[in-house]
């Protein structure tokens, strides 16, 4: 399969006569597999993923169940290795965990004895950062993440939105360069999806960090992304990654009336269709 490349904005443009050194992507994945064992013998969770993810940009994950977009997420954590190929984090060879991503899933895991401010800075405590510069740190993506005057509450005392936002300000407290979000607003009703997906956006464009998103939702990885990588299963590979031209910032709610959104939307539609009666008829 030829390589899929995954940009992001355009680079500014340097004055004439200036040598410019090409940047590495954020991420490559070069020919990258994962098998898992278990009780019935060897699966296949990804094959021969050729990808990149370029700097700044935010890209959507979505496929079926089980096509080996988390398994990807977790790669570029360097949660897991892979079976084959190379994962390149920067240009460079990820053998470890990548410290210079914050990994926000499903579930928020706030730990219910402390309070938001210590469940945030808890990061910055690990790397011993020192207190005046994490308290600092700790109120700055507090107040950005909407949450300014929670600080002091415990998660049992914040609402659902509330702790999603926690989440959030959680992953971006030591200033990753990318965030790795799996399913983050997947448990949520429509109205709180909506609001979360709204400020994500919001944060977003502030800092234009890296997002690397999983989603089961077509909405939403149209809604949020630069570009939309769709994954097939058995085995799980990537079968097409298309350019979101919507432009930005975007109105969400106007969006969806647009012609521009239900070409894309149905089109994404079939592939995903196609992918999911490919896993009935095996």
């Amino acid at each position: 399969m030829p390589k899929e490349t995954v940009t992001g904005r355009a680079a500014p443009v340097a004055p004439v006569g200036t040598a410019v050194a090409e940047r590495a992507p954020e991420f490559s994945f070069r020919n990258v597999s994962r098998r898992f064992r278990s009780g019935d013998g060897e699966f296949v969770a990804l094959d021969s993923v050729d990808l990149e993810i370029e700097s700044g940009s935010f890209v959507c994950f979505i496929g079926p169940s089980g096509c080996g977009k988390t398994t990807l997420l977790n790669m570029s954590a360097g949660l897991l290795p892979p079976s084959e190929g190379t994962v390149l984090f920067r240009g460079q060879p990820l053998t470890k965990v990548n410290t210079g991503v914050g990994f926000i899933t499903q579930h928020d895991n706030l730990l219910p004895w402390r309070t938001l401010e210590k469940n945030v800075g808890i990061a910055l405590e690990i790397e011993r950062v020192p207190r005046r510069e994490r308290r600092r740190r700790v109120a700055e993506v507090i107040e950005l993440v909407g949450l300014k005057g929670f600080a002091q509450r415990y998660p049992s005392q914040l609402s659902g939105g509330m702790q999603k936002r926690a989440s959030l300000a959680r992953g971006l407290v030591y200033n990753p360069s990318t965030l790795l979000m799996d399913e983050p607003f997947g448990a949520l009703d429509a109205q709180l999806r909506f609001t979360m997906q709204k400020e994500l956006l919001r944060i977003w464009e502030r800092d234009r960090k890296t997002i690397i998103f999983v989603t089961h939702d077509l909405d939403e990885a149209i809604l949020l992304a630069d570009r939309v990588v769709v994954f097939g299963t058995r085995p799980g590979r990537v079968v097409h990654v298309e350019d979101v031209p919507l432009e930005r910032p975007r109105d969400l709610a106007e969006l969806r009336l647009s012609s521009e959104y239900a070409e894309l939307w149905d089109r994404l539609w079939k592939l995903l269709d196609d992918s999911s009666r490919a896993v009935e008829e095996s």
